[in-house]
């Protein structure tokens, strides 16, 4: 597969002066101690631009690595809610018939995040969003029928980049 270009690279590459290596090693420790809170915030449309930390987070959320981790995830949350559902197991529970209903908005997202081309931050932040934040999140709690294939589908459509001078504002509803 062709290199995946990082529109976040430039922002967040080390830098070659001690202030700014000290600049960069407390942006990388605030990107990790507030991990959930910038992936929310690029989530909600914060501008990755705006601070070294969001910079960070954003070229985190777009790396090759994250990309398949999530694709590798969402192809999981498919075959899990095709196998019949475990009696009294300790791991979270999945909504299968949301899963189901979604499926084909699901592979859309994970061949959008298996493809070459660059993804903006906010998408992916969505769609880490959907894993992981089993508070709020239809893929595991009671929703309004069709709330996880919306949610899917608007988290695939941030990703897309219209061209390399776009902003990275799309409009979101989580």
């Amino acid at each position: 597969m062709p290199a995946i270009a990082d529109p976040y690279l430039s922002r967040s590459a080390a830098a070659s002066d001690s202030n700014d290596r000290a600049r960069w090693l407390r942006a990388r420790l605030h990107a990790a101690r507030h991990r959930d809170e910038l992936t929310r915030a690029l989530a909600e449309g914060a501008d990755p631009m705006s601070s070294d930390a969001l910079a960070l987070r954003a070229g985190q959320l777009t790396s090759k690595r994250n990309r398949r981790s999530l694709a590798r995830a969402m192809r999981r949350t498919i075959d899990e809610a095709h196998k019949p559902p475990m009696a009294r197991s300790r791991v979270v529970i999945i909504r299968r018939g949301a899963v189901l209903e979604a499926e084909d908005a699901i592979k859309a997202m994970i061949a959008r995040l298996r493809s070459p081309q660059p993804l903006q931050a906010k998408g992916l932040a969505i769609a880490e969003r959907i894993l992981t934040n089993a508070d709020h999140s239809p893929l595991y709690n009671r929703s309004e029928p069709g709330a996880l294939r919306r949610q899917i589908s608007l988290a695939t459509a941030a990703m897309s980049v219209a061209d390399a001078s776009q902003s990275h504002e799309f409009p979101v509803g989580i």
